[in-house]
């Protein structure tokens, strides 16, 4: 459960008060800084290579919102400092949300009431009656309000459950893993359901073939995935229709993680609870066959694996995903040989996976929430147009790197985000804005 920011404010302005030093920032317990926007302006940046930077001032206080749901609960309204001002840092690293979308930070302008989520280790009070931070998130406050505190709500924004037409591939339910083939005429995808809303009320998103069973929904539907396929028809994209893979157990999440270009050839993910994450591989002899049975990939060793990509002459290599100890690391195999975690420059710490090799032996992969590109020997993050970041995921180029096929997230629902599908197309030397994938037109 996050903090209210001003409960926190008011904690430290008043233990402040008469012994800090008027000039000297004092290190703060992060938290969520809630208020209504005085002013918003452009400053100079701690270094050139990371671009402009801004000043959003914000009057601490509850919103008003906010308010009316504690009175009508009967509980206390925490009140602030007189005067006290929050200015947060915002950088083209920050996430901001208006509207349930990403936006940039000529979005929010005075008198709006914001979220501002620091980053860590960046709060500092000076005096009683200044807090500084550099903001990691900034919301307009109706979105932080959807997205944090859904039962402070009287009803949810309708979009959020509206979309569910399962001949188009995005829809208010679940959508991953995007990979594209035939220069990204035809691209396979795993879908499934969200829980709902409210109690009571039908999960969100599409109803695809495959999801039901015996009158109801399979086990895996709602929270779970299975892949699908669709193509490009000249004039739009097919119904997805479901990848049938025999073997699957019934409660099981499977995604495809590679296709070749022939889609004879597939790697499956298979999730199961209380299992380890397994890498399967099925084969068929043509296009107008089924899929014959699922068989572990035994190059990818590890107890539990997945996330599996084929590449190189014949696709006699492969990289895959390791999963252990709550985190995971990227492995490799050349042909011939056997598989090594990758180099400190790609593995970290920090759990490295979704694994997709590019044109001239690049790698795209995703460190924890971030998109990161292995090119040139050098670890660079994938951005998206924009002055703010816009976050997206599970990056997989075309064979001829003139396109990416991505996920991102649409809408930022209560729970679980609302992730799409989108096509961003190549723009020198990075990628231009994305388009949602049902109204992407390959060339």
């Amino acid at each position: 459960m996050r903090q209210l920011g001003v409960v926190g404010l008011a904690v430290m302005a008043a233990a402040g008060c008469g012994v800090q030093e008027v000039t000297a920032p004092v290190p703060q317990p992060d938290t969520i800084v809630f208020g209504r926007v005085a002013a918003v302006r452009e400053v100079a940046a701690e270094a050139p290579q990371r671009g402009p930077a801004w000043e959003v001032e914000i009057k601490g206080g509850l919103p008003e919102s906010l308010q009316a749901v504690m009175r009508r609960d009967g509980r206390p309204i925490p009140t602030l400092e007189a005067d006290l001002v929050v200015k947060a840092r915002v950088t083209a690293d920050t996430v901001c949300v208006a509207g349930l979308q990403t936006a940039d930070i000529d979005a929010f302008r005075a008198g709006q009431e914001v979220a501002a989520i620091p980053q860590p280790g960046s709060s500092a009070m000076t005096g009683t009656k200044l807090l500084t931070l550099d903001a990691a998130e900034l919301y307009q406050f109706r979105s932080y309000q959807v997205r944090f505190l859904p039962r402070a709500l009287d009803e949810m924004p309708p979009e959020l459950s509206a979309r569910n037409d399962p001949a188009r591939i995005n829809s208010s339910g679940l959508e991953r893993t995007p990979l594209p083939v035939a220069g990204g005429k035809v691209v396979y995808f795993a879908a499934g359901l969200l829980p709902p809303l409210k109690e009571g009320a039908p999960p969100r998103g599409a109803v695809r073939p495959g999801m039901e069973k015996d009158g109801g929904l399979a086990p895996w539907a709602v929270g779970g995935w299975r892949p699908y396929r669709s193509q490009w028809t000249g004039s739009g994209w097919s119904a997805p229709e479901a990848v049938t893979l025999p073997g699957l157990p019934e409660d099981a999440s499977a995604a495809v993680t590679w296709v070749n270009e022939g889609e004879t050839s597939l790697l499956v993910e298979v999730r199961q609870e209380a299992r380890p994450v397994a890498l399967m591989a099925a084969r068929r002899g043509s296009v107008r066959e089924s899929w014959g049975a699922l068989q572990r990939v035994e190059r990818a060793v590890g107890e539990s694996v997945g996330d599996g990509q084929a590449f190189a002459a014949d696709d006699g290599a492969l990289v895959w995903t390791s999963y252990a100890f709550g985190t995971s690391d990227l492995w490799l195999a050349m042909p011939g040989q056997q598989g090594a975690a990758l180099e400190p420059r790609i593995n970290t710490l920090g759990p490295e996976w979704a694994p997709r090799v590019g044109p001239k032996t690049s790698l795209y992969f995703c460190r924890a929430e971030r998109q990161l590109l292995f090119s040139g020997g050098m670890v660079r993050e994938v951005r998206l147009p924009g002055a703010q970041r816009r976050p997206l995921l599970e990056a997989a180029p075309t064979r001829s790197g003139e396109a990416l096929f991505l996920r991102y997230p649409a809408l930022y629902g209560p729970g679980e985000l609302d992730w799409d599908l989108a096509v961003a197309p190549r723009d020198g030397d990075g990628w231009g804005a994305p388009v949602p994938l049902d109204e992407w037109r390959p060339q």
